[in-house]
Order: structure tokens, then sequence, then C-alpha cells
């Protein structure tokens, strides 16, 4: 659509998923570097570039319209000071990408799992207030019916983060989990809804709720065995209609005819407002211009930039929507697209997102790296005799040691 209306050509590169976050890491600060490039707008992932001073700020690349009609949430995640990871959704930082899509992350369940297990699935569509006992009711009813309550496929470590997050969230509240994660108020990892969190993960695994196999398991081989009615419950996000079409059997209806989604449980004994606090990655996806960019020629980098304008743009948006499913940062491609069941499902997910109190992102994406590595660790450890307090501990000294580096 670019190249059509501007006459610019572009080149683009491919990656898998791993592969790349190696591949742009060793290209920037480079002659090798992309003009342009994808990128999570954490601190994990963004924030390092613009603490090594690898990519430039976008500050005045969306147009007034671009910025009114985007998320605001989407926008301030990702904002910087210049040079400061830690100044990550500064409100007096300046822009440092292009936010065009937005994931929410709440756990799927398979009709037909739960209908056989005899479990009223009418109590689970998009609800926000499960507690923490009714989800382990749930899931016992689930075990004693023959199916596997949750499947999860942990061997690549990001799944279980998934869950992490989450669940650290739900324990201890949003503001809580960040403060933790960049030493502010005296917050610690060691704190006790983190310890929390992570026992209530062991303790699906101890009962018997999660797939005794989680940590060989890849996230695919545990979403065919979803797809297939083995299992009632398995996590991801709102990008899943992807993996539906390449993995699920053809006779599988797909969202919301055969799996429609829950939020994750709320745990009200440990933090009183945790049912109306979600975790997601708002925004997931950014487009960021590197430092070498600039360095290319100002009609060169004009073109760069209109470039990455165009990824905030009302038709760019709307054509990602159709063809991906996943929704997007503009709110109103939604009021011009006759949507269809999945479509409407998944921008659902969009609503419960601006109307919660606070939105927490996935610490792969919103911790330090060496914090972010330590936790990953931790949760393979888990599942094999690991304790949740001693876990913390070396989890938290990681992410004291990182903060000091800064």
């Amino acid at each position: 659509m670019f190249e059509e209306e501007t006459g610019v050509p572009v080149e683009q590169t491919k990656y898998e998923n791993t592969p790349y976050k190696s591949a742009i890491s060793n290209a920037l600060g480079t002659s090798e570097a992309p003009d342009i490039f994808y990128i999570w707008p954490g601190p994990n992932r963004l924030g390092r570039y613009v603490q090594n001073g690898n990519v430039i700020p976008l500050d005045g690349v969306l147009s007034e319209d671009q910025q009114s009609n985007i998320i605001s949430d989407a926008l301030r995640g990702t904002k910087y000071e210049e040079g400061d990871l830690l100044s990550w959704r500064s409100e007096d930082g300046s822009t440092y990408g292009v936010p065009y899509d937005v994931a929410a992350i709440p756990i799927w369940y398979n009709k037909n799992v739960l209908n056989d297990a005899g479990v009223n699935t009418d109590r689970l569509q998009h609800a926000t207030d499960l507690t923490w006992s009714n989800f382990l009711d749930i899931c016992s009813t689930i075990t004693d019916a023959g199916y596997t309550a949750v499947e999860c496929g942990n061997r690549n470590r990001w799944t279980i983060g998934h869950w992490i997050s989450a669940f650290m969230i739900k324990a201890a509240g949003v503001d809580h989990y960040y403060n933790a994660a960049f030493g502010i108020n005296d917050a610690s990892l060691t704190d006790k809804p983190f310890v929390t969190a992570l026992s209530r993960l062991k303790q699906l695994y101890e009962d018997g709720y999660f797939n005794r196999d989680i940590n060989s398991l890849n996230n695919n081989e545990a979403a065919a065995l979803f797809f297939s009615d083995q299992a009632a419950f398995w996590h991801q996000g709102t990008w899943v209609t992807e993996q539906i079409s390449t993995q699920a059997p053809e006779e599988f209806g797909g969202v919301p005819d055969a799996m429609d989604y829950m939020w994750w449980p709320a745990f009200p004994d440990s933090y009183e407002n945790s049912a109306n606090e979600r975790m997601s990655v708002v925004p997931n996806s950014t487009v960021a211009i590197s430092a070498q960019a600039a360095e290319r020629g100002d009609e060169h980098l004009s073109n760069v930039k209109d470039f990455a304008s165009f990824f905030g743009s009302f038709d760019a948006q709307k054509r990602f929507f159709e063809i991906s499913g996943s929704p997007v940062t503009r709110t109103d491609v939604y009021e011009e697209i006759d949507m269809n069941a999945t479509q409407q499902t998944l921008t659902n997910t969009v609503d419960q997102l601006q109307s919660s109190d606070a939105v927490g992102m996935v610490f792969d994406v919103a911790f330090l790296p060496e914090t972010t590595e330590a936790l990953l660790s931790a949760g393979q450890e888990l599942f094999t005799g690991g304790d949740p307090e001693s876990l913390l501990q070396d989890v938290q000294k990681t992410n004291q040691d990182a903060l000091s580096n800064l």
C-alpha cells in the first residue's frame, strides 16, 4: 500500500520470532541496521535501544488526527526520556515507536471439553471476576472428567512467563508489579504477593491441573492438544487466529464457536482490586527508526518517517486488522468494519482493557533483560522442585544488580 501511494520502494526482510530478536540486536549500531524495524515497546526491547542510542525519537511523525484516534495507553507505552530506559511511559518522554496493534492475553477455554465435563461456559465468557477458588473448583471438575485442565508448552519458557506476569499482577496489582521491577518505593520481587503468585502456579502443577510434560512441550504442541479437545484451558494472545488457521483441525470451529476467553482468575485475598486490573501488551507491536537511518541523508530519512507514519494511518491499520484479525491501536477502525463473530470477540478484549483500572505488560517486555532471563528460568524450575520464595530471592538479586548497572 505504501509503495503504491508514494512510489517509495520498500525492501522487507523477514525472520521467525526468536531469530529476529538476535538479528535486530546484532544489526543495530552497525552499517547493517535497517531503517525501520518492528519491536516490542518495553524496557526489555525498545528501552534497551533508547538507552544505547540505537533509535531516534519520532515526535511529530504521527499527525494530531492519528494520535487522537490511537489508544492513549498504546502511545504512552512508546515514550521514554532520551537515553533513560527507566523513564518508560513518562509523560515528559519522547515517542520512540509507532504503535499499530494491541494484544490482550487471556485464557482460552474449549467449549466441547467444558460442556462434556459439565462446566457452565456462560459463567466463564469474558469473565473478569472469576476467583482463584472458583478456578480451582473448575479445574478439579475437568480433571475428574478425564481431561487435562490447563495445557501449557513451556519448552521455550515465554509461555509460563505470561502466567507469572498475570498471577503477579493479580496478586499484587499493576503499580506494585512495576515498582518491584524498577526498585521504586522499596518494593521487591520477594514481597509476599509475588511469592503468592508463584506458589499458586506451583499448586496448579502439583494438584495435577497443568499437563505433566509442561517443560518439554512447546506452545504449538500444547495448542494442538487444546484444539483436539484434550484440554480445557490454554492461554494465548489475541493473535490466536493465525495459530487456529494453521494448526487446528478443519472441523474445529474457532472463535467463538469452539473456543472463547476468560480473564485470569482474581486473587481478592491477596489484592483487593485484583478483578479490575489486567495483564496484556499495550501496545504489542511498534515500528522504530534506527539511528543509522538518520545518517543516510535528509531525503532518505524523510521517506523513512513517512513510512513509520503510515503504520499509524487508518488505511494501514484497517488492512492489518482485516488480514490478521489482531486488534489494532486505532479504535476508529472498528467503526468502519462490519465485523464477524471472531473479530467482535477479539475486539471485545480491547474494550475490556480500556475499561479496566490498570493494565500491566508481560514481564518479558516490561522488565529489565537480566531480570527477564532470571524469571523465565525460575518459571521452569517451579515445575522441577523449585521453591517459590528461594527462586524469587535469586530473581530479586539479579534485578538489583541490573538496576545498579544502569
